[in-house]
Formats: structure tokens, C-alpha cells, sequence
């Protein structure tokens, strides 16, 4: 994951504390950076449905399928999957392969994807987003995030972490608030014959 030095700096501005120029630099700014960016990021990409962070990929199915005899596909989950959301229809829309008669849509278990759909096309939330595709108030939420973070192993003051982790909350929410309505959240399935990918909590991740 690439920790963004922008991102730090705004962060470490919040805490009047030096600059930071590489992330592997000889610093206490810079190893706290590093130490903690990537869990302030993971806690805000986990928090909402974020569409910037969405991505959509063909599943590799695995030779070896572990849970044979209750599915019939196994799949590896892409690298930077946080979360998966839901499988997609095929390209040309065919729907004969989604058999609604089987319940679940799919299951995640040990990092790997069950599902009794052939050619798994998975929608999912990527926990790995450069700083180039967030939006400025996700930005602006993950530096006071990241500032309440540094506070008090930089500045040594829980009085300023209380402080920003007020800031980071207000700041989350108006980021929530604005991915709401750059896209709204879409609470209906492709179609009635796929519904099982969200409906009736039919979806089942296991982690």
C-alpha cells in the first residue's frame, strides 16, 4: 500500500509538527506515518460503501476446491479485496447460470470465494486506493483520522487526539454524505433472478 505523503503532511500540520518529505525517512513523523496510515485508511474504506473504492473483477477459479461437495466454483479473491460485495450478471446478460434455486449467492471463507456460479465475476470494495482517486473529503477525513492517531505518540496529548477525533468524525460524515450524493447507494439487484446477490440476507460473507 502506498502511504500518501500529502496525506501525512496534512495530518501532521493539524499537529503543528515538522513535515515530512519520504516516507522512510529517519523521522518520528515519518515511522508514525508509515506505522499508522495504513489502519486509519482500512477503518475508513470500512466504514462505508464507498463507490470510488469499488472495483469490478473476473474471479481466478482455484483447481483444488476445497469445499467440493457444497460448491461447485472456488475462487482466489483479488489482491486488494477489503470487501466483496456482490457478483455481477455476465457481460452478455445471460442469466441461465444464476441458479436462485441455491440459495446463497456465495460464501467467503480463508480468503477464498465459494460460489455455485461458473465464470464468478465479483463486484468489491479494494483496500488498496491511491490518493489520486479519493475524493478532497475523504482526503481531508483520513488526515484528521490520521492526526488523532499521531497525536499523542508525536505530540504526546490525549486532550489533542479527543479533540481530532471529533474533527475526524464530522469530517467523515460529510464525506459519507457527499459519496451518497455523487452515487446513490443502489438498494435494488441487477434483477428480480439475481437478487439473491443482496436480498433476504442471502449474501453471506464469512471472515
Amino acid at each position: 500500500m502506498a502511504v500518501s505523503i500529502t496525506i501525512c503532511n496534512l495530518a501532521l500540520g493539524e499537529l503543528r509538527a515538522s513535515a515530512i518529505a519520504d516516507i522512510a525517512e529517519d523521522s518520528i513523523e515519518a515511522q508514525n506515518c508509515a506505522r499508522y496510515y495504513p489502519q486509519c485508511l482500512k477503518l475508513l474504506l470500512e466504514r462505508h460503501d464507498w463507490s470510488f473504492a469499488t472495483r469490478i473483477a473476473s474471479l481466478a477459479e482455484l483447481s483444488d476446491n476445497p469445499r467440493a461437495s457444497e460448491w461447485l466454483h472456488a475462487y482466489a479473491l483479488p489482491a486488494d479485496c477489503a470487501t466483496p460485495k456482490r457478483l455481477v450478471p455476465p457481460v452478455d446478460g445471460t442469466l441461465a447460470c444464476w441458479p436462485v434455486e441455491w440459495g446463497q449467492a456465495f460464501i467467503v471463507e480463508a480468503g477464498l470465494l465459494y460460489t455455485q456460479i461458473p465464470g464468478a465475476i465479483l463486484e468489491y470494495s479494494s483496500g488498496d486506493v491511491p490518493e489520486a482517486v479519493m475524493p478532497a473529503l475523504f482526503a481531508d477525513a483520513l488526515a484528521y483520522a490520521l492526526a488523532a492517531r499521531l497525536a499523542v505518540p508525536i505530540r504526546d496529548s490525549r486532550e489533542m487526539k479527543g479533540q481530532l477525533l471529533q474533527q475526524a468524525e464530522l469530517a467523515a460524515t460529510r464525506a459519507v454524505a457527499d459519496d451518497e450524493n455523487r452515487e446513490p447507494r443502489r438498494d435494488v439487484p441487477f434483477s428480480d433472478e439475481v437478487m439473491v446477490a443482496r436480498a433476504g440476507g442471502l449474501a453471506e460473507w464469512v471472515r
